[in-house]
């Protein structure tokens, strides 16, 4: 069977399952509550007095502690708001308008979190699939010319592949109306992957039936999986409870979105619907499912 189409048995992800089935979130609101409200300094001594079990509408946890201890360096963040010290970050609605400072650290703890627990729940996930949809561009039959796997700054030196670093790509975005022009023809019309530095940063552009680099062609196994880029480490469940945005000020800026989004190309998104949106239900988000490779 063509590994990038392959439907795993729900029994293959059973790890995985049973940590979607265990959100950290509803935890934290509650953990957030007592120590805002409580005659506590430290967030530790109120994750210290959690019984256990807890039980919610949507799970039990049986060692919540433990689950939280995970998250200390985040909900860290709860010690400075409550000490009255202003956010080092700014986060707006929908509308642009600032949100109150409680909602902004709120906003961001959570983001974080959730960043952590669905990577680990990834992990979980992914092994059994033996996909590589994440590793490979469009087939000759989609849509789009290009996809993009964006780099932090380090990752480039990652891939062996050819380095689009101008005065005008660092000015451009990779979806602009009029597309990046290399030799006077769009950047992604191209016969190999190409690193490109946007004004973004840096980006692996993967034009029409092309691979990542570091796949390895025979096994489909990646080949640095170890020192692999952050983005490929990430699920194909997206959390945008806040969502970053270009700012010209000295603080970094977001948007107040308050949702999930599920990537259904992925395997387990795909056969994992119903309990991606119960987790998305219990976390008091809206899942969004979207296919992305079409």
């Amino acid at each position: 069977m063509d590994s990038t189409k392959n439907t795993p048995d729900k029994k293959l992800l059973s790890s995985g399952l049973k940590r979607l089935q265990q959100p950290v979130l509803p935890l934290v609101s509650m953990v957030q509550f007592l120590f805002l409200t409580g005659p506590f300094t430290k967030v530790t001594e109120v994750i210290g007095e959690m019984p256990a079990p807890i039980e919610t509408g949507y799970a039990t946890y049986d060692d919540p502690q433990e689950l939280l201890n995970r998250h200390q360096r985040a909900l860290q963040l709860l010690e400075s708001m409550k000490s009255g010290a202003e956010p080092d970050f700014e986060v707006v609605d929908t509308r642009g308008e600032p949100v109150d400072a409680m909602t902004a650290v709120s906003a961001v703890i959570m983001q974080q979190i959730l960043t952590d627990e669905l990577e680990e729940i990834n992990s979980l996930l992914c092994a059994p699939c033996n996909c590589r949809l994440c590793c490979i561009g469009p087939d000759s039959s989609m849509q789009q010319d290009f996809f993009e796997i964006p780099l932090r700054n380090e990752e480039p030196a990652f891939f062996a592949a050819d380095r689009l670093d101008t005065t005008e790509s660092r000015t451009r975005r990779s979806m602009d109306d009029v597309p990046l022009q290399e030799n006077n023809t769009p950047f992604y019309k191209r016969t190999e992957p190409a690193l490109v530095h946007w004004q973004n940063g840096w980006s692996l552009i993967l034009p029409k039936t092309t691979n990542c680099p570091n796949l390895e062609p025979s096994e489909g196994r990646c080949r640095v999986y170890v020192d692999r880029p952050e983005v490929c480490r990430r699920p194909q469940i997206f959390p945008y409870i806040v969502e970053k945005l270009d700012s010209g000020g000295e603080k970094p800026l977001y948007r107040l979105r308050q949702s999930l989004l599920a990537i259904v190309d992925c395997p387990y998104v795909g056969v994992l619907q119903d309990e991606i949106a119960a987790y998305g239900a219990a976390c008091e988000l809206e899942v969004l499912f979207k296919q992305n490779k079409a």
